[in-house]
């Protein structure tokens, strides 16, 4: 069977058309995908009290930031430490999003794909400096995995 020239042209536009909303349906969820981001952006923050924070787009302050040397944790490995209710966690250095809950009491940076934790440890005096001690270190790697 033969297409009239009439029938090229309606195949041709119908092409078009679906072409055109395709593309349409592509730009809508890259617009909605960005919109997602941008509505959970987190943002680190020094609040009135000299406290850094993790505040999340409405300026709800989420979590602390782990003071290091009278400033916010340096980052380490790609990750920062931050603490919620008392317990220390990682959280990436650059999006600040959680990667491994709040849940130790001791928490040192990583080094070499894991970090020392305990949570069962104390916090002992020199001088002007503190530090942890314990008899019950454990590793995790970044997915929180005790190693």
């Amino acid at each position: 069977m033969k297409n009239t020239p009439h029938q090229t042209l309606l195949l041709l536009l119908v092409g078009v058309l679906l072409t055109g909303a395709a593309c349409t349906s592509t730009t809508d969820n890259k617009e909605k995908q960005t919109k997602a981001a941008a509505a959970t952006l987190l943002t680190m923050t020094q609040i009135n009290d000299g406290k850094w924070v993790i505040m999340d787009n409405k300026k709800m302050a989420l979590y602390a930031v782990f003071i290091y040397d009278n400033g916010p944790d340096y980052p380490s490995e790609g990750l920062i430490r931050v603490v919620k209710n008392g317990k220390i966690g990682y959280a990436d250095a650059n999006t600040y999003a959680i990667v491994i809950e709040p849940q130790f009491d001791c928490a040192y940076p990583f080094e070499n794909g894991k970090a020392k934790v305990s949570n069962q440890c104390q916090t002992v005096k020199e001088g002007e400096n503190r530090s942890w001690v314990s008899d019950a270190w454990e590793y995790v790697d970044k997915s929180g995995a005790k190693k």
